[in-house]
C-alpha cells in the first residue's frame, strides 16, 4: 500500500462508526454525574463550582469501565485524585512560569510512562495533566488552589460512587454470546454417535467469533484476554475432536469395540465440560470445576486401554489427541471465569507454600521501562517535551488566555506511532469542525441567559460523548467539542468567540503531533515480529533461569524484569499495529494470540518460581524439584526457540516438541518433594500443564499463519 493510500485509508477509518462497545447505561450514569455539580453550582449562584465540578466528573467518567466494584472505584478514585491534585498544584504554581512548566512536564512524562500499564491506567495521568494545563491558562489566585482541587476531586468521587451504586455493567455480552455458541456447537459434536459424519457447525461460528472478539476498537484486559484465549483453544479443540472422531470411525470399522468405546466415552465426557464453558459465558457465572472429574477418568481409561495395544498406530494416535483434548479443556476451565463474570469476582492471588505469585508487579514494570530502549520511555519523553514546549510558547502569544488548548490537544492526540496519531488527529479535526457548529447553534437557540438550559445541553452532549464508545473517535470528538462550547458559554465565554480559535488551535496541534511522529516513519507492523520474538525469548530465559538450581536471586530478578519490558514493548507494538491502515491483519491476529498464550505461559512460569522459593524457605532442596524438570524445561525452551524463529520468518515452528508428551513424562518422573510435598508437587504439575498447553497453542497459531500465507 502506498503512502498516499495509507493516509487516505486512515482518514476513512477515522470517520467510520462502530457502536459495538457503547453502553447507554454507562452513558446515562456519567451524564447524571456531571449534571449534579452543574445544577448545584447554578442553584447556589457559583458558576466556578459548576465548571470545575463538571471537569472533575468528566475525567472520572472516562475511567468508568467494566470491572469489579473495588477495581472500578479505585480506578475512578485515582483518576479523580489525579485531576484534583493537578488542578490544585496548577493554581498554586500559576504565578511562576518556570514552576508551571515544570509541573506540566512532570505530569506529561508520568502520563506517558503510565502507558506501560495500558490506556486505562494512562487515563489517570492524562486527567491530572489535562486539568493542570487548563487551569494554568486562567488567572486564579493561589489561595483558591485547595478549594478548586477539592471541588474537582469531590465531583470525580461522586461520579465514582454512582458507578458502583447500580447493578453490574455487562459490557461484553456480544463476545460472551458468540463464544458460548462456539462451545455449544463443539459440545453437540462430541455427543454424536458418529462425530466424523456430522455437518461442521463450529467452523462458521468460529469465524463469527473471531470477527467479534478481534474487531476494531476492542480493549485489553482480563476479560478480553479470556475471550481471546478461549477462541484459540476452541480452534484446537475442534481439531482434536475431529482427530478423535477419525480414530473412533477406524476402531468401529475394524471391530475394536473396547478402543471405540473408550474414545466415545471421552468425547461424551468432553461434552459436559464444553457445555459448562458455554453456560458460564452465556449466563455470566463461575465455571463449575466438578465437570472435569469424569473427563479425567475417561482420559485415564483411554490411556489404559490403548496401553494394552502398544502396536496399534491408531491407538497411539488416539492417546496423543486424548491427552491434548484433556489439557485444552483444563485450560478452558482456568480461563473462562474471568471473561464470564467480567470482573465482578476478584480472583484470589496465587500462592505456593505461602509464596505469592505476582504476575503484575507495577513498580517492576515501570522500572523495566525506564530506559531508552523502551518504546514507552521514548513516548513519555516526546510527550513531555512537546506538551511543555507548546504550553510555554502559547504564553508568548499576545492573547494567551486560550493558548492552553494547543498543548491540551497535543496531550490528547499524541501517540507513540505515526498511524495512531494520524488516526486520532484526523478524527479529532473532522469531529471538532462538526461539533463546534452543533454546539454554537444549540447554545444560540437556548440563549446564554438561561443557565439551566445550558446545563441540559451539556448533559445531552456528555451522553453523546459516552455513548460513542472507544472505537468512534470522530463521533466522540463531535460531542466533546459541543460539550466544551456549551460549558464555556456557561462560564461566560460566548460560543461565537470560541469556534474559530478552537478550530485553529486543533489544526495546529494536529500538525505538530503528526510532525513529531515523522521521526519514526516506518509502519509498526514491520517491528511487531521482532517485538514478539523478543517477548518469547525473554520468557524462555526466565523459565530457564527459574529451573536452574544454580541460578541466584539476581539472575532470576533480572530475567523477570527483562520479561516485563519485553511484554510492554510487544503489547505497545501490537496496539500501534492495530491502528495502522495497512495490510497485515493475519500478523495482528497471530500477535494477539501469542500475547494471550504468552501471558498464560508466564503465569505458570511464575508459579514455578514461587514453588522454588517455597521449597527454599522451608529449608528444602530445590534440586529435588528442578532436576526432574530439566527434560520438560529443555523441551519448552527448544519449542519457544522454534517459535521465535517462526515469528520472524513466517514459517511453521520447525523443531518444536510435542509438549503434551513431555508433560506426561514429567508426571511420571517428578517425585514427592519434602517438605510441603502435598502443595509443591501439585502446583508444579499444574504449572507444567499450563506451560505445555500454551506452548503447543503457540505452535498451532504459527502453523496456521504459515498455512494461510501459502494459500
Amino acid at each position: 500500500m502506498s503512502a498516499a493510500s495509507s493516509v487516505s485509508a486512515t482518514f476513512k477509518k477515522s470517520l467510520r462508526l462502530d457502536f459495538s462497545q457503547s453502553d447507554p447505561i454507562i452513558a446515562a450514569r456519567n451524564a447524571l454525574g456531571i449534571a449534579v455539580p452543574l445544577v448545584v453550582g447554578v442553584a447556589i449562584g457559583s458558576i466556578p463550582i459548576a465548571i470545575f465540578g463538571a471537569v472533575g466528573a468528566m475525567f472520572a467518567a472516562f475511567s468508568d469501565r467494566p470491572g469489579s466494584y473495588r477495581v472500578r472505584l479505585s480506578r475512578m478514585g485515582m483518576t479523580s485524585l489525579a485531576a484534583g491534585i493537578g488542578g490544585g498544584l496548577s493554581v498554586l504554581a500559576s504565578q511562576s512560569v518556570v514552576l508551571s512548566l515544570l509541573l506540566i512536564a512532570v505530569f506529561a512524562f508520568t502520563s506517558g510512562m503510565l502507558m506501560a500499564f495500558g490506556p486505562v491506567v494512562a487515563q489517570i495521568g492524562i486527567a491530572g495533566t489535562a486539568v493542570a494545563i487548563v487551569l494554568n491558562g486562567f488567572a486564579l489566585p493561589p489561595s483558591s488552589a485547595v478549594g478548586i482541587g477539592a471541588v474537582v476531586l469531590a465531583a470525580g468521587l461522586l461520579q465514582s460512587l454512582l458507578a458502583i451504586a447500580g447493578w453490574p455493567v455487562r459490557r461484553h455480552a456480544p463476545e460472551r454470546a458468540v463464544l458460548g455458541a462456539v462451545y455449544a456447537a463443539l459440545a453437540q459434536r462430541t455427543r454424536s454417535p458418529h462425530p466424523q459424519m456430522m455437518t461442521p457447525g463450529a467452523g462458521a461460528k468460529l469465524t463469527t467469533a473471531r470477527a467479534t472478539i478481534t474487531g476494531y476498537g476492542h480493549s485489553h484486559g482480563p476479560s478480553m484476554e479470556s475471550y481471546r484465549g478461549l477462541l484459540d483453544e476452541a480452534e484446537r479443540i475442534r481439531l482434536e475432536v475431529i482427530a478423535l472422531a477419525y480414530c473412533l470411525e477406524r476402531f468401529e470399522r475394524v471391530g475394536r469395540t473396547t478402543q471405540a468405546e473408550a474414545v466415545h466415552a471421552l468425547l461424551l465426557e468432553a461434552g459436559p465440560v464444553l457445555d459448562a464453558v458455554a453456560e458460564a459465558l452465556r449466563k455470566g457465572k463461575v465455571f463449575d470445576d466438578s465437570v472435569l472429574e469424569p473427563l479425567a477418568v475417561a482420559a485415564e481409561r483411554i490411556r489404559d486401554v490403548m496401553g494394552e495395544h502398544p502396536d496399534s498406530p491408531t491407538g497411539r494416535f488416539a492417546s496423543l489427541h486424548a491427552r491434548a483434548l484433556a489439557g485444552q479443556l483444563r485450560a478452558c476451565a482456568r480461563m473462562v471465569t474471568p471473561g464470564a463474570v467480567e470482573g465482578r469476582i476478584t480472583e484470589e492471588a496465587i500462592t505456593v507454600g505461602g509464596i505469592r505469585v505476582a504476575v503484575r508487579a507495577p513498580l517492576d514494570t515501570l522500572r523495566a521501562n525506564l530506559q531508552p530502549e523502551s518504546a514507552i520511555f521514548r513516548h513519555a519523553v516526546r510527550l513531555a517535551v512537546l506538551v511543555t514546549a507548546t504550553d510555554g510558547l502559547a504564553r508568548l502569544l499576545p492573547d494567551n488566555s486560550r493558548g492552553y488548548w494547543i498543548s491540551l490537544m497535543v496531550l490528547l492526540l499524541l501517540r507513540p506511532d505515526f498511524a495512531a496519531t494520524l488516526l486520532r488527529t484526523s478524527a479529532r479535526l473532522a469531529g471538532t469542525l462538526v461539533g463546534l457548529g452543533i454546539g454554537t447553534a444549540a447554545t444560540f437557540l437556548v440563549g446564554s441567559g438561561n443557565p439551566y438550559a445550558l446545563v441540559f445541553l451539556i448533559v445531552v452532549f456528555v451522553f453523546g460523548v459516552r455513548i460513542s464508545g472507544a472505537p468512534n473517535a470522530f463521533f466522540m470528538s463531535i460531542w466533546t467539542a459541543a460539550y466544551l462550547v456549551a460549558l464555556l458559554d456557561l462560564s461566560g465565554i460566548p460560543a461565537g468567540d470560541v469556534v474559530v480559535p478552537r478550530l485553529l488551535d486543533t489544526v495546529l496541534a494536529g500538525v505538530l503531533v503528526v510532525a513529531a511522529t515523522v521521526v519514526w516513519p516506518a509502519w509498526e507492523r514491520s517491528y511487531l515480529p521482532a517485538r514478539l520474538a523478543e517477548l518469547l525469548g525473554s520468557y524462555r530465559h526466565y523459565l530457564v533461569a527459574v529451573a536452574d538450581p544454580a541460578a541466584g536471586k539476581a539472575r532470576i530478578d533480572e530475567a523477570r524484569i527483562a520479561a516485563r519490558l519485553a511484554r510492554s514493548n510487544a503489547q505497545a507494538s501490537l496496539e500501534r499495529t492495530q491502528a495502522e491502515p495497512v495490510a497485515g491483519r493475519s500478523a495482528q491476529y497471530v500477535g494477539e494470540g501469542l500475547l494471550v498464550q504468552s501471558h498464560l505461559f508466564i503465569q505458570a512460569a511464575m508459579v514455578l518460581d514461587a514453588a522454588r522459593l517455597s521449597v527454599s524457605a522451608a529449608k528444602g532442596s530445590v534440586e529435588q524439584i528442578l532436576v526432574p524438570m530439566e527434560p520438560f524445561v529443555n523441551d519448552a525452551a527448544t519449542t519457544l526457540t522454534a517459535c521465535e524463529a517462526a515469528v520472524l520468518t513466517g514459517v511453521p515452528a520447525r523443531g518444536s516438541v510435542n509438549m503434551r508428551d513431555s508433560y506426561t513424562e514429567l508426571t511420571n518422573s517428578l517425585p514427592a518433594v519434602a517438605p510441603q510435598s502435598d502443595v509443591v508437587r501439585p502446583a508444579i504439575l499444574d504449572a507444567a500443564d499450563r506451560i505445555a498447553n500454551s506452548v503447543d497453542t503457540m505452535v498451532h497459531l504459527l502453523r496456521e499463519r504459515a498455512a494461510a500465507s501459502t494459500d
